[in-house]
């Protein structure tokens, strides 16, 4: 391997944590408003939310990363059902 690959591998792996970070925190704050009542702040917190997850997962394919991208695709699915349980439970409320 060249050192150019490790460098972007490398990278690559800080970059794809950074946006499953930002998604995590994200989806605190969707949480957050949800328990508030604050609908229209929550729905826009699904939206982006969601729009880092696959921006993270693009990411690791791009970068090759399959580990990573195993990682990602494992976390949207995730996103997704967190989404739908707590819009369910809003709705049965």
């Amino acid at each position: 391997m060249s050192a150019s690959v490790l460098a972007l591998s490398g990278a690559g792996w800080k970059l794809v944590g950074g946006l499953l970070l930002t998604s995590a925190v994200i989806m605190v704050s969707v949480h957050q408003d949800l328990r508030l009542r604050v609908w229209i702040s929550a729905f826009f917190g699904f939206f982006m939310a969601i729009a880092f997850g696959i921006s993270a997962l693009v990411t690791a394919i791009r970068v090759n990363l399959r580990g990573g991208a195993a990682i990602c695709a494992v976390v949207l699915c995730g996103e997704i059902l967190l989404i739908l349980r707590w819009s369910l439970r809003r709705t049965s409320a």
